[in-house]
């Protein structure tokens, strides 16, 4: 299947990071005559103006000076690195220089023309196979770190976000609340009405853990019918149940699928860091063993069940 590679210039939105003024009027004008619009084109002469500009407004591609005086583009792009920015970078310089050119790649630049050598087309076409790159790459990591089936982050994103998440909670004095989820009943609609029922049982969750998440809680699938979910920045404990609430009611509603409505529970198993534990392994594994001992009580009572790990206070 081909991708979708369409470049549109008016839609590209450049930041210019430079100190000289005939520089920024230079590449400004080459972008104007190479068919960018003028409204999308954003200038930054500090190193300070830069890095706010890249979390204010979205860029498709940052055209950096090397020097910018007192700092240079390296270190820029270091910190734009530390900021988690996904800004693409092409360098600019005054010289040929061989060190720069290796730096800048070293430092993830898709990029590097000497300033006496750009013209609108170099720049047109560099930029454009910059944007074109990112769209690759983008694409290659999306399929990389999201389940095909449930759109949702998998297993090996699970475990990133996870990780990340417990830094935040760490720097911030905040608790995060681990969720596993099995599917109860998935088994018998698979087997009884085929994969693709199944399959829309994959799909269907995936919607509803979306739609019942808060933007800061992640979900995602990390098994056959086994997902995850991660909640942190929340204000207290309370705040937290009730998103375990919610998660648990969005299963009270059956699943439609070709005129059959699938009832399809859900056994959760809550560790909380770091009250349960301040290892990942072992919250995991609490997670883990909570959702087995929600999964028994739910084949006892027939419905949804949700089961708090107690402390690991060996691993506390």
């Amino acid at each position: 299947m081909a991708l979708d590679l369409d470049f549109k210039h008016d839609h590209i939105r450049t930041l210019i990071v430079g100190h000289e003024d005939n520089h920024i009027e230079t590449l400004s004008k080459h972008l104007n005559d190479a068919g960018f619009c003028k409204s999308n084109v954003l200038v930054a002469k500090t190193y300070e103006d830069a890095l706010a500009c890249a979390v204010k407004e979205k860029i498709h591609v940052a055209l950096i000076d090397y020097d910018l005086m007192p700092r240079t583009g390296f270190e820029l792009m270091e910190e734009l690195e530390r900021m988690g920015n996904p800004v693409p970078v092409i360098m600019t310089a005054e010289i040929k220089d061989t060190n720069i050119d290796k730096g800048a790649m070293s430092r993830g630049a898709y990029g590097y023309l000497v300033k006496s050598e750009i013209d609108p087309e170099l720049l047109e076409r560099t930029i454009r196979y910059t944007v074109i790159r990112r769209k690759l790459e983008d694409k290659l990591v999306h399929a990389a770190l999201f389940d095909e089936l449930s759109k949702l982050p998998n297993r090996r994103a699970f475990f990133d976000r996870l990780t990340q998440a417990l830094h935040r909670a760490d720097r911030r004095k905040q608790e995060v609340c681990l969720i596993y989820i099995d599917l109860n009943g998935f088994k018998s609609v698979n087997d009884t009405y085929g994969h693709q029922a199944g399959d829309e049982i994959i799909r269907e969750v995936g919607r509803r853990l979306k739609q019942c998440l808060r933007r800061t809680d992640t979900a995602a699938r990390i098994g056959g019918d086994e997902f995850a979910c991660i909640l942190e920045d929340f204000s207290d404990r309370d705040a937290a149940i009730h998103v375990i609430n919610k998660v648990a009611r969005t299963f009270d509603k059956k699943i439609l699928f070709e005129g059959h409505r699938h009832d399809v529970g859900v056994s959760l198993g809550v560790s909380v860091y770091p009250e349960s534990t301040r290892s990942i392994e072992v919250m995991i594994q609490l997670a883990d063993e909570a959702m087995y001992q929600a999964k028994i009580k739910s084949r006892r009572a027939g419905q949804s069940e949700t089961v708090f790990a107690s402390p690991d206070e060996k691993a506390a």
